[in-house]
């Protein structure tokens, strides 16, 4: 009788050591962690968009050499106007990468939601400052959305407006004109899109450093 009593409880120990192994799962990932992948991720927007900064500021001197120039009779602004052109392409071809990027990153944001719901280890402080981190971050990508809608209406009016004054193209002062008015307007637009988009990136960062705060406190 002892030595099955002893058998049962080895029986009844290893069935509950099995409940337990099961039970834990993974090793789980403290939220700040995940959250801070996200966040390395979205480090390639910030050079994209510093690139893009840059073409603008070099484009914005050429734009106004173009301008001055294109007013004289006789001013051969072609070679000007392939750079620029160039420049436009090259602009497009960062803006869609910058995109592709966000938008990935937009696409892990619902398989970290999920993560962080299952999440076992954190304090439910934590847990809730981390969903207020993603929530940020998603509002800055649907800003980001409008800001490279608008980013591409500049280009397309910057672009129409240097075909109108191409040679080949017999220059039409009326329309040049309308179309410097047109430029104007989709860079006025894009900035306060832009200043949108930059205030709620401090959000974000903001509430990323109280994340980072919070799990060190423990």
């Amino acid at each position: 009788m002892l030595i099955t009593s002893k058998k049962m409880t080895l029986a009844a120990c290893s069935i509950l050591l099995m409940l337990l192994l099961s039970g834990c799962g993974e090793p789980q990932e403290p939220a700040a962690n995940q959250v801070n992948r996200l966040v390395q991720g979205g480090q390639e927007i910030d050079k994209s968009l510093k690139s893009l900064t840059r073409y603008e500021e070099e484009d914005m001197d050429l734009y106004k050499t173009i301008l001055s120039k294109g007013k004289k009779k006789n001013s051969n602004i072609e070679a000007m106007l392939d750079q620029a052109d160039a420049h436009i392409q090259e602009r497009r071809v960062l803006l869609e990468q910058t995109r592709k990027v966000m938008q990935e990153a937009g696409e892990k944001t619902e398989a970290l939601r999920h993560s962080l719901k299952e999440l076992t280890i954190e304090k439910e402080e934590t847990l809730i400052h981390a969903g207020k981190v993603l929530d940020q971050y998603e509002a800055r990508a649907k800003t980001f959305e409008l800001f490279v809608v608008s980013y591409e209406h500049s280009l397309d009016a910057e672009a129409e407006l240097y075909g109108l004054m191409r040679e080949s193209a017999k220059p039409n002062l009326v329309k040049i004109k309308r179309a410097i008015r047109t430029r104007n307007e989709e860079y006025a637009k894009l900035a306060d899109v832009r200043k949108q988009f930059n205030l709620q990136t401090q959000a974000f960062n903001a509430a990323h450093a109280q994340l980072v705060k919070l799990d060190q406190q423990g």
